[in-house]
């Protein structure tokens, strides 16, 4: 089953850098370049310098930013701006943070995943990947030899791995506390016979991913790459990815719901979209007359959701006159099986969503949808709410449960895109993983 190994962590130096808050970035895959930019004005050595490099932002002349991200590591690694541990560990990390009016705390911790075919059923995903992101991690990095942030991946419960985790001595390094209140805590914990230990514990159990399918797939093709032009073995440094594990019974995993902004077709009005959706849906109208403001509106949303139907999928009209909870009609949750043929993706919000809303009422054929331009994805209800326009719907979803991520990556299949939102994202930043060989 899945295998993983300790490594010796790089991380900033403390004495350098005061504010460590100034040097972490949150994960690459939501932030903009603008964003990006005004990270790295703010801090030259901001971590975005290394996982989103520019190429005009280097010392030396260089040939990409590929190239620019690989030399400027090994050079604040001369410098001391980076410092290297002389012994190899896992890295506990703890989340502490405020969900829904509650204090939680989201354990974990850092470590090396052998990169495995995902025939072998080692590490399960539950989200399809992109080729053209995976081109960009895969340049990087075989240009720097290193990973700027993890994997996040669950496991299922086991009492073993809990005890060795907890029990473990903990050298306290440093917290962060993120641009959202969030606290970031990483320790280190090196004891031989413990982490001996640990990686027996996972040589029998499955490693689910959360976030960072791209980034596995990389590793992937990373691993056959380097071990056909090496051929160093199976504990070739290159054959592992560092990645960040949670158990899934922990109570600080929180996973968010997602909602969907959709630009109406040009040959679609409200009207239209209504009468297209009664076919498949009872439409259960939402009296907006007692929320007074967006808080309210989105507690509204939420509540009527929840306790109108199983499957309910709210939906607010860019009017801002009409909501309704749609329940999917018996004949169309029959339709919603046959099409998909699993139970696992039947019961899911988002594939009711994308199967019976899109492309059957609405004829959408999602592969098609552009995000940031047809659909805009927001994990917020609030920042929702206020981002709704004329000629948008917002359908508010579900989140997807824990359980569910686990039975569908069980079962061998995918989810629609943007199915998930695992929160609090973990910081790019807090440690680095550099191969030697």
């Amino acid at each position: 089953m899945a295998s993983i190994s300790p490594f010796r962590g790089i991380y900033y130096n403390k004495e350098l850098f005061p504010r460590l808050e100034e040097v972490m970035a949150p994960p690459y895959d939501v932030v903009d370049k603008r964003e990006r930019d005004v990270l790295v004005a703010k801090n030259p050595h901001n971590i975005f310098s290394l996982e989103l490099p520019s190429a005009s932002e280097c010392q030396e002349p260089v040939t990409d930013r590929y190239q620019c991200a690989g030399l400027k590591l090994n050079r604040w690694l001369r410098e001391n701006v980076l410092l290297r541990d002389e012994r190899a560990g896992i890295y506990p990390y703890d989340i502490e943070y405020e969900h829904a009016g509650t204090t939680r705390v989201r354990r974990g911790f850092i470590c090396l995943v052998r990169a495995d075919d995902w025939e072998k059923r080692t590490v399960l995903p539950h989200e399809r990947t992109f080729q053209k992101v995976t081109q960009d991690r895969f340049l990087l990095r075989s240009a720097t030899r290193a990973q700027f942030s993890q994997i996040f991946m669950i496991y299922r419960h086991r009492e073993e791995v809990s005890q060795i985790v907890s029990e473990g001595h903990r050298e306290k390094l440093f917290q962060v506390r993120d641009t959202k209140g969030a606290l970031h805590s990483l320790s280190r914990l090196t004891d031989r016979h413990l982490l001996e230990s640990l990686q027996e514990a996972f040589d029998s159990m499955q490693l689910y991913i959360a976030d960072g399918h791209h980034r596995y797939t990389t590793a992937i093709r990373y691993r056959k790459e380097m071990e056909a032009r090496l051929g160093l073995g199976p504990q070739a440094p290159y054959n592992f990815t560092m990645a960040y594990l949670v158990d899934a019974a922990d109570p600080g995993l929180v996973v968010l719901p997602t909602h969907r902004l959709l630009n109406l077709p040009a040959d679609m009005g409200e009207d239209e979209v209504k009468r297209r959706l009664s076919l498949y849906f009872d439409m259960n109208p939402i009296d907006l007359s007692r929320s007074s403001g967006v808080s309210q509106q989105a507690d509204t949303f939420t509540d009527v959701t929840a306790n109108t139907c199983s499957q309910g999928i709210s939906v607010m009209f860019g009017s801002g006159k009409e909501a309704f909870v749609l329940c999917p009609k018996a004949e169309a949750r029959q339709q919603l099986l046959d099409s998909v043929g699993h139970s696992e993706l039947a019961e899911l919000d988002v594939v009711v969503l994308e199967e019976l809303v899109f492309k059957r009422a609405l004829a959408i054929e999602t592969e098609g949808l552009e995000a940031g331009k047809d659909i805009f994805f927001v994990a917020d209800s609030q920042e929702a709410l206020k981002a709704l326009k004329p000629r948008q719907v917002l359908f508010f979803m579900h989140p997807t449960r824990v359980e569910q991520v686990l039975d569908v990556a069980d079962a061998g299949l995918s989810m629609p895109h943007k199915s998930t939102f695992f929160y609090p994202k973990i910081l790019t930043g807090m440690i680095i993983n550099k191969e030697d060989f």
